[in-house]
């Protein structure tokens, strides 16, 4: 009875990950970010590296805070300069190879490009395959460092009812493979510190793995599990030294190739102002400060009496979530949150345990209560709020989650898709041969088109008219973090024709984040397609 009711709650939380992951995968096409990442893969199955410039199209990091505006008009007309450029600002190496982010999710993106071809399924599908196996896997963690069905089976479920979670699990990014190889890396810690076979050498593979696909969230995790290592002492020292060593060598040549030394991006905000908005992300779209603190204190309180390992992984939990609340908010330039997503599986680890545990043994099925309340409602995330400004609360509503309803209208409904309209628009009327100048979302129009695309945030080719200018123009007056001056100049110098549309203006495509839902005012104008007349203007 025990076996079968396992395998049947594996089952069926299976099923619901899977629908909630595949449903209308390739409803919406790619948006900016993870076009980027498509865009790389593929140029890594044709050179053997994610090359940034492959002669055509140019890849930055869409960064416009750290754009030269004083010297813009000196690389809008010569490509050279523009890679040259973004070659000494640290973008990539002098081969134009990628070095903004490991090359792990490209990696994944390519095989699955190389087994199914280039399109939306294949983009997204690895990532969406990484999630399913984090919420399997999160229930057997769970399930065997706390010996609780209960527990396995409600922090599967806060983790597939986190509605951002499951919104940034679907996209063709890293996010779901930093959320997979964050909870195989605890796994293999554990495995590590109880002695079991290959703990310590599957460990070190799952945080080197963690470090390809995301090397910007790996260390304060690191930080955190040598430091309980060191404190437990139950590997002993010189073990946990050589261990820690044989990471460290792993890891060393990529540190190197990447350049993570001198690794600088300059703030949109003031430091405490990200510390704050990102505060406030993790209170209410991961796991609400008061179930950190409660599962502190709780841990602390009932120390003797649980078990090692049970013990152990709620005090690492909970100083991992803290450690990356204030690594995040030192290390990145804003605050979204899919700096902070990948940690939801251990924010359902901890609200199921002080649930579980909080209601005793007896009557720990009636945990479920709260975990709706979790699922449905913010009320415990209510009082992080007031640690942030009012105007940094995005959709946040009292009494229900408004992001499971914008999770089911995503997943099983359909808006309009400003780059899935432009770019079939395009396919219709462009020649592969005519160039293409757009403001914003032009690593869309790079991954779905074979004509060369201009503009973007580093106006890129947006004024080389040498050879040929462009032929069709698409802007989003919606965006505001461009050149404007620079595609002002070139439209002025062409007569164009406008093209009626109803593609609507809005900054984003397929964005996961809680501010894209801000972005659909009621009275939705549309974004500028015209396609040049051939005789200049006088």
């Amino acid at each position: 009875m025990q076996s079968r009711r396992e395998i049947a709650t594996q089952a069926i939380l299976a099923g619901m990950a899977a629908v909630l992951l595949f449903w209308g995968l390739t409803d919406k096409y790619l948006w900016q970010d993870e076009a980027a990442t498509a865009v790389l893969a593929m140029r890594m199955l044709k050179y053997d590296k994610p090359l940034a410039y492959d002669g055509v199209n140019l890849v930055t990091i869409d960064y416009f805070a750290t754009e030269d505006t004083d010297t813009i008009g000196q690389r809008t007309t010569n490509p050279r300069a523009a890679v040259d450029y973004y070659i000494r600002r640290g973008d990539f190496k002098p081969d134009t190879a990628w070095k903004w982010h490991p090359w792990g999710q490209f990696v994944v993106a390519a095989v699955s490009f190389k087994l199914l071809g280039a399109n939306t399924l294949a983009a997204r599908l690895p990532f969406a395959l990484a999630a399913l196996a984090t919420v399997l896997l999160l229930y057997r963690v769970v399930r065997k460092y706390t010996g609780s069905y209960w527990m396995a089976t409600i922090s599967a479920w806060l983790l597939l009812t986190n509605a951002y979670w499951i919104l940034h699990s679907r996209q063709c990014r890293y996010y779901s493979l930093s959320s997979l190889l964050l909870v195989l890396t605890v796994m293999g810690y554990f495995r590590w510190q109880t002695g079991e076979r290959w703990g310590g050498a599957l460990f070190v593979l799952a945080g080197w793995c963690w470090f390809q696909v995301d090397y910007g969230t790996v260390w304060p995790v690191f930080g955190v599990l040598f430091g309980d290592a060191l404190l437990a002492r139950r590997t002993g020292f010189r073990r946990t030294i050589l261990t820690g060593m044989a990471l460290a060598a792993a890891m060393a040549p990529f540190l190197y190739y990447y350049e993570l030394w001198g690794r600088n991006m300059e703030p949109v905000r003031e430091r405490w102002e990200i510390f704050t908005i990102t505060l406030f992300n993790t209170n209410e779209y991961v796991v609400p400060v008061v179930v950190v603190l409660a599962a502190a204190g709780l841990v602390i309180w009932r120390w003797k009496q649980l078990a090692v390992a049970e013990r152990h992984l709620i005090a690492v939990s909970c100083a991992i979530i803290m450690a990356l609340l204030a690594w995040v908010s030192r290390v990145t330039p804003e605050a979204f949150v899919r700096y902070v997503i990948m940690a939801a599986p251990l924010a359902g680890l901890l609200a199921a345990w002080v649930l579980v545990r909080g209601c005793g043994p007896r009557v720990a099925r009636f945990a479920w209560l709260g975990a709706l309340v979790l699922t449905l409602t913010p009320w415990a995330s209510i009082p992080g709020r007031y640690l942030v400004p009012q105007y940094d609360w995005y959709e946040a509503r009292n009494w229900w989650r408004i992001e499971q309803k914008i999770m089911v209208s995503e997943i099983f409904g359909h808006r309009p898709d400003p780059n899935r309209m432009t770019v079939e628009w395009l396919r219709r009327n462009a020649a592969p041969s005519d160039e293409i100048l757009i403001n914003y979302e032009d690593l869309p129009l790079v991954f779905y088109l074979p004509n060369a695309i201009r503009g973007g945030i580093p106006a890129f080719r947006a004024e080389d008219d040498a050879k040929s200018p462009p032929r069709f123009i698409v802007m989003r007056p919606s965006v505001e973090f461009i050149h404007k001056p620079v595609f002002e100049r070139e439209i002025a110098r062409y007569q164009w024709e406008p093209v009626t549309n109803e593609i609507p203006d809005i900054i984003w495509g397929n964005n996961p984040d809680p501010m894209m839902w801000e972005q659909y005012p009621e009275d939705m104008t549309y974004l500028t397609l015209a396609r040049r007349v051939d005789a200049k203007k006088p």
